[in-house]
Parts: structure tokens; sequence; C-alpha cells
């Protein structure tokens, strides 16, 4: 939100819905409340971004549904739960929306986690919080997976335990050939028929199949997001709003609610009267374009944002988690489709899968330089920096990697990212500068 006074006391409002004492609104009711003012003083934003809140709201006041509530990781098989009528709840995306509306610190360390290691990923310590705070209503089961995260298996089936739910873990393999594909299309497989016996329904195949749907046509959207991106010459979008997309993008997979934000991007991006107002209208040719690696802080980063991200000497071009879909996903079998846009998920697989990737990225937007934000918890990540600096340096692509905490802002170091962001602009600078003499 662009008023400062506004969005603060929105953030009271949706605090006071969740705590014992004071006004004590059902959690939907806040959620509801909370989007329809958003909406209203969210009028300067561009159209897209404004469906993408008002959506991603949506889909939260769904997860919140007494006995349609499943807790979910971030990449898991959601096309199956609306298959059975069920609505996903990604508690890490929860957690990144309680960080962008400064009220993570309310819960982060207050109820379960003084006993966790705080070497642990603040995304889960902050949703371990948040559940055991008792504002979210008990879920049907809570379903996670082993894509990318080595921390899901343990606080998944801690938050199941506690809840005193069931526990689904498919295991996502790192292979994308016709045996990685069949091993977890048998999980998905699995995983449907101890829904079944859970919930006492039939797996609907027509909704299933339309589920299945959407991700084809979201994948195709996407590609023509990257497209137009890539030769994007306006100011449409601040550099947070699309790296943060990755959230929603994965949460929503197989929803009509998703291809309905897709297409609003695209109609933003061919609309060449649509900008950003905060920003000039054009990107300069002197504009340094950074791309981004990994994930952003959630939290108000606004202090540190302009130095990266003014649209004028730097712009946050394009990002690694929603910047290139490069899975071949055909037409084919749903759970197949399923099966395949799991495996796909950016990260995933080999190393070199990401390099190549973001190698790509870099090249096809005619960038200046990538910088890398390691996630303080996030062992993947942070382990596979050296060789990250190591390829790139080989390459000649000026890489920086920004170590600090996505969810928590007191561990974060603001002034030393300001210094390394400013000292890699004015690297960049002087080597643009020096490429056109």
């Amino acid at each position: 939100m662009n008023n400062p006074l506004v969005d603060s006391k929105l953030r009271r409002l949706l605090y006071r819905s969740m705590t014992r004492t004071g006004i004590r609104l059902p959690l939907p009711a806040a959620f509801r409340i909370f989007q329809l003012i958003a909406g209203i003083v969210s009028r300067s934003k561009v159209p897209s971004v404004r469906t993408l809140e008002r959506e991603y709201l949506s889909y939260y006041r769904e997860g919140l549904t007494p006995d349609k509530s499943v807790w979910t990781s971030i990449f898991v098989p959601t096309e199956i739960l609306y298959a059975f009528g069920l609505s996903p709840l990604s508690l890490e995306g929860l957690s990144a929306l309680f960080a962008s509306m400064g009220i993570a610190k309310n819960f982060l360390g207050r109820h379960e986690t003084h006993f966790i290691p705080n070497t642990m990923c603040n995304f889960h310590r902050l949703a371990i919080d948040i559940t055991s705070s008792g504002i979210l209503p008990k879920p049907r089961f809570v379903l996670a997976s082993s894509a990318l995260c080595d921390g899901n298996i343990k606080t998944f089936r801690h938050l199941a335990e506690k809840a005193r739910v069931p526990f689904f873990f498919p295991d996502i393999p790192q292979n994308d050939d016709q045996a990685g594909i069949a091993y977890l299309v048998s999980q998905l497989q699995e995983l449907i028929e101890k829904i079944e016996e859970l919930t006492g329904k039939n797996l609907d195949q027509a909704s299933l199949k339309a589920a299945a749907g959407n991700v084809l046509i979201t994948a195709q959207l996407m590609e023509e997001i990257y497209r137009l991106r890539c030769r994007l010459s306006r100011n449409v979008y601040y550099g947070h709003q699309m790296i943060n997309f990755m959230l929603p993008l994965t949460a929503m997979s197989g929803s009509a609610r998703l291809v309905k934000i897709c297409r609003a991007i695209i109609a933003d991006l061919g609309d060449s009267n649509i900008y950003n107002a905060a920003f000039p209208k054009d990107i300069s040719a002197e504009t340094i374009k950074i791309i981004w690696a990994h994930i952003a802080p959630v939290f108000q980063y606004n202090e540190v944002w302009p130095f990266i991200d003014d649209g004028v000497r730097a712009k946050v071009y394009l990002e690694e988690c929603t910047g290139f879909l490069g899975a071949d996903i055909k037409s084919c079998d749903a759970l197949e489709i399923i099966a395949r846009r799991l495996i796909s998920t950016p990260g995933n697989g080999p190393l070199t899968r990401r390099l190549n990737n973001l190698e790509k990225i870099y090249r096809d937007a005619a960038a200046d330089g990538i910088v890398h934000f390691s996630h303080w918890g996030c062992h993947q990540a942070s382990g596979a920096t050296p060789l990250l600096q190591k390829h790139f340096a080989g390459k000649g692509i000026p890489f920086l990697n920004v170590n600090g905490d996505c969810v928590d802002a007191a561990s974060c170091g603001l002034e030393q990212h300001k210094t390394r962001y400013t000292a890699f602009l004015e690297s960049l600078a002087s080597q643009k500068k020096n490429k056109h003499k």
C-alpha cells in the first residue's frame, strides 16, 4: 500500500482481530474487511497488481474455511485438493503475508518457537507460532513435500501432530525422466486414496482434469509473461512484487484464480499506457538491469529497495523464481501433468539446471548483473552460493550474494545491505559505461 498511515491502521485491525483481547473477529471476516479497504487504498497501483492482491487475499479467506482447510507447504499438488473441494492454506505464504503487513513480530518467538534453534528458516518458525497461537481453524490434514526445503518434513509433521490430524508427504524426485514422473504419479495416486478414505468422498475426475488443464494454461501464460518482460521498456512493477509472485504462483496452482491473475499481468504488459506511477514511465538505456536469484525480504524493506530498484538508476528486471518456466509440460494424463509441474519447480533437481536457468534469464533480459539473496535458515540456497559465485565468475557475469532474513527485519542488517548494493551498482555502472565507449 502507498499510504503508511492507512496501512498501519489496517495492520492493527487485522492483528486485533487475531488476539484474545479487544475486538475479536473471526479471521476470515477480518481478512474480508482488510481486503475491501486495501482495494480502496490501492487504486493507484497497476490493474494486475490490484487483481493479484484481491485474488490472493480471497485465496487465504477460503483457506481459513473450517472443515475445508488444508495446511500446506508451498510446493504441493494443490490441484488434487481443488478436485476434492478442499482449500489449501500455504503456511509459508501466510508467514510472508504477516511479515509484509508488519505483524510478524507479534507472533515470532511468542508461542512454540522459543525452543527452536534460530538457524531454522523464519518462514517455518513464524508458521509454527501462528498455528500455535490458536487463530487458525483446525485443518482436515497437513500436506507438505520434499521440494527444495529440508525443513518441511520436520516442521509440517510437528504441526500435524500438534493439530492431531493426518500428515501426508509426497517425495518430489530430482529427475524429470519417465522413472521420476512414474514414481511421483504413484505417490499422487496413493495420496488420492488416503484423502478419499479420510473425507469419505470420491475424487471428482472432471474437477481434477480441469485443474490439470489450468496448469497447462498457466504454463503457456507464464511463457508469454516471460517473453513480454524480457523486452519490456516500461516501469510496470516494483521488482519485489514479481519476486514475491512466486508464492501465489505455487500456492494456487491449478486454480482458475491463478489463470485470471496471469491474464491480468499480460494485459498490463501489453498496454503501453500502463506503468507504475511511482517511477518514470520508461526504463532508459542507462538503467542497470538486475536479475534477482532466490527469494527476497517480504517485510517492509522500503529503506533498501530504492538502492537497487528505483526504476532510474537500477531496476530489478527479472527474477529466478518466476522468470522462466522451462518445463516441457504437454497435454497428457492429469496426474502426469501435476507430477511434471512439481518436478520442474525452479531450483529442484541438479544445480546445473538452476545455473543454466539463471544464465538464460540473464542473457534473455540483456541484464547487467545478478543479486542472490541468501535467506537465513535456507540451507540449500546458502550452501549453493559458493558454487554460484564460482560459476558466474567464470562466465564473466557480475554476481552479488547478500545474506539476510526475509521475514525478521531485526535480523536482516539493513545498513549493511545498503552499503553492499550501492557498491555493486557503482561497479556495474562503471562496467556499463566502459562497454559503451
